[in-house]
């Protein structure tokens, strides 16, 4: 399980890159002062030398490129300079993708979380509950259990109900007051969550978690390589974004059937319980996720 410290990570991954351009400049200086003290191949008289050509322009070199070089240079520096110039940008260039992959996670990790924090904020205000509980007889589906924190004035624009690489994309209109009907219409929402629970309930419950492809317990994701962007899609590697009850988000892997493994030693506490181990069955017969409308 990547804890919501990965975005730790992606801060570490583009703090790597960053580093990277500065240790092949630093590299690209030492390169430099040794190709300055190289003998030439040859030299041509009354032609300026490229190191007085560099030295003019390279206001932030303060080395022997602006002192007199022992020899002017030739065709052997310029071959180790852009030599090291391939090879640096080759190792930076392996970073990005890994930075991009990680960035674009990591804005529905973000997401999640702000669902998370909205409904605490909404059961602050009423009893610990979260609004399917309360509006539970108006409630059909996720889409409208969400719509509530707009009409408590708690959440004002339908972003975080979004994720990359979702079929699931808000609109960005949300109605008028007091019903805000435009807000999470079918087909804005990304985002399923786990019914019949409280600000009190156990904190490792997965209250809020990426569209899968039902919503009937055990829920399921699609884990074949044709997922896409399409409803129960997963990310690289089989895994899916986990909103928790105490406000942690990670990124879980699936099993190979696309189903939750809720006993893996990532979902144990330390006493070897998992939070489905806390339940009866007659709770876990009534286990279930607030299903998304689709267009």
């Amino acid at each position: 399980m990547e804890e919501y410290e990965m975005g730790g990570g992606v801060h570490r991954s583009q703090g790597g890159a960053s580093r990277g351009v500065v240790v092949l400049v630093l590299l690209l200086e030492l390169v430099l002062d040794y190709c300055a003290a190289l003998p030439p191949l040859h030299k041509k008289e009354g032609k300026q030398t490229p190191n007085e050509i560099v030295s003019q322009h390279c206001f932030w070199w303060n080395g022997p490129m602006n002192e007199q070089s022992k020899y002017p240079w030739g065709c052997t520096q310029w071959v180790i300079v852009l030599a090291v110039l391939l090879l640096g940008w080759m190792l930076i260039a392996s970073f990005l993708p890994m930075v991009s992959k990680q960035g674009v996670q990591m804005h529905g990790v973000n997401n999640c979380k702000q669902i998370i924090l909205s409904l605490k904020l909404y059961a602050r205000d009423n009893s610990s509950a979260y609004p399917d509980s309360v509006h539970e007889k108006e409630s059909v589906s996720a889409n409208q259990v969400f719509r509530w924190l707009f009409k408590d004035g708690i959440v004002e624009a339908e972003g975080i109900f979004g994720c990359s690489n979702s079929m699931f994309v808000p609109d960005g209109v949300i109605g008028n007051a007091p019903d805000f009907a435009k807000a999470l219409t079918p087909g804005e929402c990304h985002w399923m969550l786990l019914k019949s629970q409280t600000d009190t309930s156990t904190g490792d419950a997965p209250v809020v978690v990426e569209n899968a492809i039902n919503g009937s317990w055990p829920p399921r994701w699609d884990v074949s390589a044709q997922s896409g962007s399409k409803r129960g899609r997963v990310w690289k590697g089989n895994k899916i974004i986990v909103g928790r009850n105490d406000g942690s988000v990670a990124v879980e892997k699936l099993r190979t059937d696309g189903t939750m493994d809720w006993h893996s030693p990532s979902n144990l506490d330390e006493y070897g319980k998992s939070w489905i181990d806390t339940l009866t069955p007659e709770q876990i017969a009534k286990l279930g996720y607030w299903d998304i409308e689709e267009k």
